[in-house]
């Protein structure tokens, strides 16, 4: 079996490592001091092709696949985690646009994501009153003639105040649940769309997140993302595809930590005389998760490329992924003893990073009842 890249696999992840090492490392500790959007790093990622891996050439995307994709996430998040995560997210509302949009939404929205002219798009499907449970949303889009009107509050949203587009999930029937949902294209400055300031968050400061109003938001019918009543398998699909890049963007950060913790163990062997064996043992289990977890997160990505289910991998891998990653950062924390409390350490920064990790694209304890859920079906199906 070969676990390898392939051509343009290895060609994206040298792009985004060479991204990683030029832009986003040299500027990651000051976005996390100070906040604020990195708008010209991501319309440098998109520049490259980074902002549409898995979309189609003719569409300006890079077409290199899910592989390529999470080779070049794990790049870069090593280096920014706040600044991949809004990388991350443009990726999958551009997949989302090309397989349920028409014609001319793909054209209208897809070229200028892919191209970097427009620093990001978000995707906004929780609510204040609805997270994991997300098929209870209560923004509404009622139909008048040509367009909906949009009411209601999303929470949450990446890259919220700088998006060229909003995929926003919606309710246009009331009386069904998740086929009640519809999904919509909207665009900033929507008479009736404000987005309120930033939220004060523990880490991926690099990466602004934002409540989105709806008040009486009239959208044209054209904008909205498929047939009524799609809204949640729209937003269901791209919640499995965004598991795998969360994986990714995980490993990246532990990898990151690992590093750190590598570098500061061989200094103190070659200096100090210490018995580091506690520490080579933690040094050795963070490699060991680090591999397992990429190899889930290569298996759920291979399987996103050739068109075949992947709830189950795609859940496996983020739980396990992101519960590595912060295991793997407290033991980094540990090796480096009283210099991983530091502020001025990425360490300190990359533990803080990790921790939403394990909350968004669904939580991990919601990960165990979908893999719980679909062993089951498996036994039934065999019964």
């Amino acid at each position: 079996m070969d676990l390898g890249l392939d051509a343009r696999q290895e060609e994206t992840r040298a792009i985004a490592a060479e991204l990683a090492a030029d832009l986003l490392a040299p500027a990651a500790a000051r976005f996390d001091r100070d906040g604020g959007a990195p708008t010209d790093h991501l319309k440098a990622l998109g520049a490259r092709g980074l902002l549409g891996i898995n979309v189609d050439p003719r569409w300006g995307g890079r077409g290199a696949g899910v592989v390529a994709y999470v080779a070049a996430v794990r790049e870069l998040a090593a280096a920014c985690a706040g600044t991949t995560v809004g990388m991350m997210v443009t990726n999958m509302v551009a997949e989302a646009i090309q397989r349920f949009g028409d014609d001319a939404q793909r054209d209208r929205y897809l070229r200028p994501i892919t191209a970097g002219e427009w620093p990001a798009a978000a995707f906004s499907l929780s609510e204040p009153g609805s997270g994991s449970d997300a098929a209870s949303l209560r923004t509404t889009a009622t139909r008048d003639g040509d367009h909906y009107v949009l009411d209601g509050t999303k929470a949450w949203v990446t890259s919220g105040g700088f998006a060229g587009v909003y995929l926003v999930t919606a309710r246009t029937d009331p009386e069904q649940r998740s086929r009640g949902i519809s999904a919509f294209l909207v665009e900033p400055g929507t008479p009736g769309f404000e987005v309120a300031r930033p939220e004060e968050k523990l880490g991926q400061h690099a990466s602004p997140t934002c409540q989105l109003v709806f008040d009486g938001c009239r959208v044209p019918a054209a904008s909205r993302l498929g047939p009524e009543g799609v809204g949640f398998k729209i937003a269901m699909s791209s919640l499995d595809g965004g598991r795998v890049g969360v994986s990714a963007q995980a490993i990246g950060i532990a990898t990151a930590a690992a590093a750190c913790a590598a570098r500061h163990l061989a200094d103190q062997m070659q200096h100090i005389e210490a018995d580091n064996a506690d520490r080579q043992r933690e040094l050795a289990d963070c490699a060991i998760e680090i591999d397992a977890g990429w190899l889930l997160c290569l298996r759920a990505a291979a399987l996103k490329d050739a068109g075949k289910p992947l709830i189950r991998e795609a859940a496996m891998s983020k739980l396990f992924c992101t519960d590595m990653a912060h295991r793997v950062c407290e033991r980094a924390l540990r090796i480096l003893g009283p210099d991983g409390i530091s502020g001025a350490h990425p360490v300190e920064r990359h533990l803080r990073d990790v921790r939403v990790t394990r909350i968004y694209e669904g939580t991990n304890e919601v990960q165990r009842i979908v893999i719980a859920r679909e062993v089951l079906r498996a036994m039934a199906r065999q019964a």
